[in-house]
């Protein structure tokens, strides 16, 4: 094994038939133990090793069981044989784990020795292994009892959470012991995604995997482009999430998919309709104050302030305004209703908005809350790039909503818990998203609730 591979392509008849028996094993081993250009330097050491993208995006499952095993076959890297556990959240069986990759790459390698039971791996020549467990089985205790393990490989990483990657952290702790991961996105804080990605380590080599031939030199062997311009052609949606890699829409829960959301940019529009502001006043902590401006369904202004106290919340929704009286200023009264006081004070139309409210259409909605977000006209609505931020790209696709005892639509709460027919939801936004409130969601849903009775404070 060299300690660096070229890209080899597949060497045409002609010219194979041409070589000695001896130049052709060689080339074929080459050819076989080469490793996607990005993973190259995933042969040198890096306590972190992660990779993220769609389906076929820089082959991450072949180049990595390809690493995995020449290490294995010639431990040299870590000066003896390695010891590998490969985890998955959860794992009801073999079946479900990376041991079907890994027994498949040892007889691509064409490499001999190797004893492939019903729960390991292992090299019997030099006595590397591969074990492969749930982490939804292991305790921290059992987990810890593979501290001396030299690599740990968690293939379809995504849905493993932020308590876990600490105890692995943690765990493996041994000098120039490694963690591997591999994962399409589902969330946009996916916990691997935000713990590792987001602002990594220099010393980490982290691998953004793109679908096609640039990162996959064996693209075009494979069935992968038709199958992604068929799904495409089925649906979009799910084709950005599977070959594009970009955070699954949850579209059985979420109240607006990916492409729905992304339409709004650049969408055109006619420079008509009222205009209105739409504010979410801050709370306290992670929580910004949001507010947009809209004329007709274009939004034409964004704002957004961190630590303002009342009378300055208020001034900044006065001069969206341009202090014209007629404008609506819809502002979120749930945390500080002072705001309201203040603009009332300065003659402005300010409507006061409390999301737990009850909806105007009781019927289909239990609250004020789920009534904005189910009515918010994405299909409608227009606004520059440069306004559909990370955040409100989140907030928007996902936001997840449930169904009440009574069969209405009910938006998830933003944190605690949201009572459904049979049972209670488990997840809520801020619980997904490291404590961060919808703000800019739900500023965008005032912004554009029509529906709401314009009443006197006095």
């Amino acid at each position: 094994m060299t300690v660096c591979h070229p890209i080899i392509e597949l060497m045409p008849p002609d010219l194979f038939n041409g070589l000695s028996d001896e130049d052709q094993a060689t080339y074929l081993q080459l050819y076989n133990e080469q490793v996607a250009p990005k993973f190259e330097e995933w042969r040198r050491p890096h306590r972190i090793k992660g990779a993220c993208g769609g389906r076929g995006a820089g082959a991450k499952s072949r180049s990595a069981a390809n690493l995995l095993i020449e290490f294995g076959e010639n431990p040299d890297y870590f000066g003896s044989s390695i010891r590998v556990l490969c985890v998955r959240d959860v794992q009801k069986s073999i079946k479900e784990s990376s041991w079907l990759l890994l027994k498949d790459t040892i007889a691509r390698l064409g490499y001999a020795g190797w004893d492939c039971t019903n729960d390991k791996i292992i090299n019997k020549k030099n006595g590397s292994y591969f074990i492969f467990n749930g982490l939804n089985e292991l305790t921290k205790d059992q987990l810890k009892s593979y501290e001396s393990f030299d690599i740990l490989f968690a293939e379809e990483a995504a849905p493993i959470g932020k308590d876990e990657w600490l105890s692995i952290r943690a765990t493996f702790r041994k000098p120039m012991s490694e963690i591997w991961l591999l994962f399409n996105r589902d969330l946009n804080k996916d916990p691997c995604y935000e713990m590792f990605f987001e602002n990594p380590d220099p010393s980490w080599s982290i691998l953004m995997c793109e679908p096609g031939p640039a990162d996959n030199p064996w693209w075009f062997d494979t069935t992968l482009q038709k199958e992604w311009d068929d799904l495409k052609a089925r649906d979009l949606d799910e084709a950005i999430h599977v070959y594009e890699g970009q955070p699954r829409s949850q579209a059985d829960k979420a109240i607006f998919s990916r492409v729905a959301v992304n339409s709004m940019v650049d969408r055109e529009y006619e420079n008509v309709g009222a205009i209105e502001i739409g504010c979410d006043v801050a709370r306290f902590g992670k929580d910004y104050t949001e507010a947009y401006k809209r004329k007709g369904y274009r939004v034409i202004q964004h704002e957004a302030r961190h630590g303002y106290d009342t009378n300055e919340v208020a001034g900044m929704l006065w001069d969206m305004a341009n202090k014209d009286a007629s404008i609506p200023i819809k502002v979120d009264v749930g945390y500080n209703p002072g705001v309201v006081d203040v603009l009332h004070a300065w003659g402005a139309n300010v409507v006061p908005i409390g999301f737990g409210e009850e909806a105007l259409d009781k019927e289909q909605y239990p609250n004020c809350a789920s009534e904005m977000y189910f009515e918010l006209p994405v299909d409608k609505i227009s606004m520059d790039e440069g306004v559909l931020s990370n955040t409100l790209y989140e907030d928007l696709t996902e936001r997840y909503y449930v169904y009440d005892k009574d069969g209405r639509k009910r938006l998830e709460s933003k944190d605690g818990t949201t009572v459904v027919e049979g049972g209670t939801a488990k997840s809520n936004f801020k619980g997904r998203h490291g404590g961060r409130s919808p703000d800019e969601g739900d500023a965008l849903a005032l912004t554009f609730y029509n529906n709401v009775p314009h009443w006197s404070l006095l």
